[in-house]
């Protein structure tokens, strides 16, 4: 009996230290995992950063920079830059609270005809979740909630033509071959 008291009372106090020991090592080997992602993530974060540069490079000015650009750019580009802004610009004025497949259909139609997604804000205010999203989208997409203001849209999709004199404006959910056919319209 008195064996079999000792055992149990061997039992109880050794108890704990076998199961804090077995929580040391349960948590070194989270945190050597943790490590390990932690790496993997940092990696990733690195790649997704230089690939989510050049999503954001625009070629040219846009039309209302036209007094910094010459200073930004050298001559071949100045030369560049005017022929295409004596062009009309073309807008479309989007929200990443539009579809997705909607964004992706706009964005394939403003590659076709030469233009430009416009988005005002980011999402959750997180550039890496707003350029991974374009990333996605693969085309042009200029952030510049001054030009939401500069042409008063309050409604996504705008379609937006500027010229030199003025600009055309049409909102609605419809393509933008209909907006320039609606444009080409208005103008005759």
């Amino acid at each position: 009996m008195l064996s079999a008291l000792v055992l149990f009372f061997v039992f109880v106090f050794k108890m704990p230290l076998c199961i804090a020991q077995d929580h040391k090592a349960w948590a070194f080997h989270q945190q050597e995992q943790s490590q390990v992602l932690i790496k993997s993530y940092e990696k990733e974060a690195l790649e997704l950063k230089s690939n989510i540069l050049s999503s954001f490079k625009i070629k040219g000015c846009l039309p209302r920079d036209n007094a910094n650009c010459s200073k930004r750019q050298g001559p071949k580009q100045q030369l560049e830059t005017r022929q295409e802004n004596s062009k009309s610009a073309l807008y479309i004025f989007v929200s990443f609270s539009m579809l997705k497949a909607t964004l992706k259909a706009l964005a394939i139609e403003a590659k076709k005809h030469n233009a430009v997604l416009v988005i005002r804000g980011l999402i959750d205010n997180s550039f890496l979740k707003t350029a991974t999203f374009i990333k996605d989208l693969g085309e042009r997409v200029v952030l510049d909630p001054l030009l939401f203001r500069e042409y008063k849209v309050g409604v996504v999709p705008t379609f937006i033509e500027a010229h030199q004199a003025g600009y055309k404006k049409i909102s609605g959910n419809f393509t933008l071959t209909y907006a320039l056919e609606k444009f080409k319209e208005d103008g005759e």
